[in-house]
């Protein structure tokens, strides 16, 4: 595949790129910041998607190429830093708002593999659920409540099994909450594995201590969209494949 050259993380991955509107699907590994936070914390500074310097208010990655000349690339949305899979960005500012506008007109389908101990029948079909943020200790965690209504697309992709009785569902969101499928996956009764925040954490120790493996199980599997750009229509579609660490969990 040919590309022009980012300064990609080396455990992020380039998966296909548009040159018709400049647009990037990049494989996110676990642990690294979609983007550097706004107040940086003292200490080591933590590992971003590209290493480079990144501009809030543009919402994008900015640096200079071998000759001097100032590139940039746009984030159209956003992966928790424990989640792994597909991003989408461009390097076109006029491509990022085409993109923005798909996103927040419901026009993206995005498709998440998630490792969970069922507790009881997975529930498949659309998941409802009203869900409120709320502060405590200075981070945002997300419970059920009298807040912004969260939709899913619930399926099994593949039953429970294996050495720790694990399964793997298919998660499609409707709707764009925080931590959506994390909270929701818990509320109904199948908290994802390594999930610090939601998850069983007595549970995640023993996988952890067995496997060596401590990670949040969420991956952003595919995404899929259509745009019009330069007069041609573009029917862009990106998958990331199931992390190793993951799949030897459902050994």
């Amino acid at each position: 595949m040919n590309h022009p050259s980012i300064p990609l993380d080396h455990h992020c991955n380039v998966i296909h790129y548009e040159s018709v509107g400049g647009i990037w699907a990049l494989d996110k590994a676990t642990g690294i910041l979609s983007h550097p936070n706004k107040e940086r914390k003292k200490g080591k500074p933590p590992r971003t998607l590209l290493n480079a310097d990144y501009n809030h208010d543009e919402e994008c990655y900015t640096w200079d190429s071998n000759d001097g000349e100032q590139k940039k690339l746009y984030l159209v949305h956003r992966l928790d830093s424990p989640t792994s899979g597909v991003l989408i960005a461009t390097s076109h500012l006029s491509t990022a708002i085409i993109i923005k506008d798909l996103f927040r007109n419901k026009e993206v389908q995005k498709t998440y593999f998630a490792l969970i101990r069922p507790k009881g029948a997975i529930k498949e079909g659309i998941w409802k659920d009203y869900l409120k943020e709320k502060r405590v200790d200075g981070k945002i965690r997300v419970m059920k409540g009298n807040g912004s209504v969260a939709l899913t697309k619930a399926s099994i992709e593949r039953k429970k099994g294996g050495l720790y009785g694990l399964a793997m569902v298919r998660l499609q969101p409707l709707t764009g909450r925080t931590h959506q499928l994390r909270v929701q996956c818990a509320l109904h009764g199948h908290s994802i594995i390594g999930d610090k925040s939601y998850g069983d954490f007595s549970f995640n120790r023993k996988i952890s201590r067995a496997t060596k493996i401590d990670r949040l199980c969420l991956h952003a599997g595919e995404i899929e969209f259509k745009l019009t750009i330069e007069g041609k229509t573009i029917n862009f579609f990106a998958d990331a494949p199931l992390p190793r660490s993951l799949g030897k969990l459902l050994l």
